[in-house]
């Protein structure tokens, strides 16, 4: 009968942190899965244009996994939108402009992405990989870091002149929009180590209140 309480309370110790870790465990992929549920129900637009661009200038993948690499495409008539803008600066009344632009639009534009939840391999304004006849092409290798509904944004990097003075304005081109399905596994092999420490630290701890309730 002595032994049969200590046998007790050494198996408690080891259950209960196992039980804990579960839950931490469960309750993360649990709200990922059911907002990527919840967010396929939902009819929302994948490309949103910022400017009166065709929204086929962007290529993105129709559906996207957590940490899985993916390809996103770029493909602009810079000379074309660059006349355009200069049209609308032209006749725009003081006062008005897009987004801020001013002076004459070169057709010698960078480009960027971004998004807070996505690893770009090249971050910042970028130039075009290749060019011809007006229109330039930009490529980048996107990995989303969290599941979920998610935005890429496209940015452009113009050169303006008024007068004699050069300026950079950075103008908002468009948002994609992504579901990024959640995927456990690899989130456990890159938590491994912090699921190891939370477990031994779980284990002391109720080592230690077991220690002093005795």
């Amino acid at each position: 009968m002595r032994n049969s309480e200590p046998e007790s309370g050494f198996n408690f110790n080891l259950i209960m942190p196992a039980a804990l870790l579960l839950v931490l465990l469960i309750v993360p992929f649990s709200i990922n899965s059911f907002m990527h549920f919840m967010s396929g129900k939902r009819q929302f637009n994948p490309v949103i244009m910022k400017l009166p661009v065709d929204s086929t200038a962007i290529t993105i993948p129709l559906s996207v996994k957590q940490y899985e690499s993916f390809d996103v495409a770029l493909n602009l008539e810079t000379k074309q939108l660059a006349k355009f803008l200069n049209e609308i600066v032209a006749t725009a009344s003081a006062g008005t402009s897009i987004q801020g632009i001013s002076g004459m639009v070169s057709p010698d534009m960078k480009a960027e992405v971004a998004g807070e939840d996505f690893e770009v391999n090249s971050s910042g304004p970028q130039d075009p990989i290749s060019g011809y006849g007006g229109t330039a092409n930009w490529r980048w290798r996107v990995t989303p870091e969290s599941s979920g509904e998610q935005v890429l944004k496209f940015q452009l990097h113009l050169l303006t002149q008024n007068d004699v003075q050069v300026d950079t304005k950075i103008l908002s081109l468009a948002e994609a929009n992504f579901s990024v399905q959640a995927n456990p596994i690899e989130w456990m092999k890159r938590n491994v180590l912090w699921i190891a420490l939370l477990l031994l630290l779980l284990v002391g701890v109720f080592g230690l209140r077991r220690r002093y309730a005795r």
